[in-house]
């Protein structure tokens, strides 16, 4: 095994791992709004509902964030190596330093995600459906 196919495989599974946290964010935002209560005009949620909403919303946005920070970190990155002269086709090492934001937020996201899910919104539809 090459240390690039080692580069691979986490590259694939935390963009596959990132999919999954966005599906399943929409998934546990349907789940929200099918479990709403409606009292007359205003919409409420059950405290467990809320809170997942919470980790839900946090975890899209640290997924946000996780392709910003990347996103503006390589392109800098880019610029410098750019203005440094590098060649186009030339082979260089890149810091491991400039992925520690995305990476710190990738584990955030997935947190924010096994929280919402382990701690509300599986209790919660337990509750609904032993019941």
């Amino acid at each position: 095994m090459k240390l690039e196919d080692a580069r691979a495989a986490y590259e694939t599974l935390s963009g596959r791992t990132s999919d999954i946290v966005r599906q399943m964010s929409l998934a546990g935002v349907g789940v929200i709004w099918i479990f709403k209560s409606t009292a007359g005009i205003s919409i409420s949620l059950e405290g467990p509902l809320l809170r997942a909403a919470l980790f839900i919303f946090l975890a899209l946005l640290f997924d946000f964030l996780q392709y910003l920070f990347g996103t503006i970190t390589w392109f800098v990155y880019f610029r410098y190596k750019e203005k440094k002269g590098t060649k186009e086709g030339a082979e260089f090492r890149a810091p491991a330093q400039l992925n520690w934001p995305t990476w710190a937020l990738f584990y955030l996201k997935s947190a924010m995600m096994v929280i919402a899910y382990v701690c509300y919104i599986l209790p919660f539809l337990a509750t609904k459906f032993v019941a």
